[in-house]
């Protein structure tokens, strides 16, 4: 009766140690693929390619060459964390927002992905408040617009971070 036992367990511990060794082995390849794709967002929403090497997160908020800053933020969709970046040029325009991450629903959040709807556009041109929220996605479109409202404070008011 024991021996079934301590077999089971023996073989669920050499499992647990497994996983934890490949977690430990493979997170340092996952950050860097994770940093690589926010800059290659941040590459997307600035419009030329810049040499990242030597920039510092500082919080939330990162200066680029040419008066440009990107911001980062992360808000709660309906399946999980949403992770956002923003950039802003002079006088803290919004230039444009990205997803950098999430966790929503395939099919029905796919929206927020710039590959793959427009939606996320939007934000460069219109005031959060006043893009509409996609039906059947309420709570993921209302979650991105919460986001990027809370990063235009305070670099700028909401009224003066849009371009005309």
């Amino acid at each position: 009766m024991m021996r079934p036992l301590l077999s089971i367990v023996g073989i669920g511990l050499c499992c647990g140690l497994l996983l934890a060794g490949v977690h430990v082995l493979t997170e340092p390849a996952i950050e860097a693929n994770r940093s690589r794709h926010v800059w290659q967002l941040a590459f997307e929403l600035v419009g030329d390619p810049f040499d990242p090497t030597g920039l510092v997160w500082q919080g939330d908020r990162v200066d680029l060459p040419g008066g440009i800053w990107l911001k980062r933020s992360a808000v709660q969709g309906y399946a999980g964390e949403i992770h956002l970046l923003a950039a802003f040029g002079h006088g803290g325009q919004l230039l444009g927002a990205r997803v950098s991450g999430h966790r929503e629903t395939p099919g029905l959040g796919d929206f927020i992905e710039v590959d793959k709807s427009p939606w996320m556009l939007r934000f460069a041109t219109t005031p959060p408040l006043e893009v509409d929220a996609v039906s059947g996605a309420t709570i993921t479109s209302e979650a991105v617009k919460r986001g990027i409202r809370q990063m235009l404070s305070p670099e700028a008011p909401p009224a003066a971070a849009f371009a005309p």
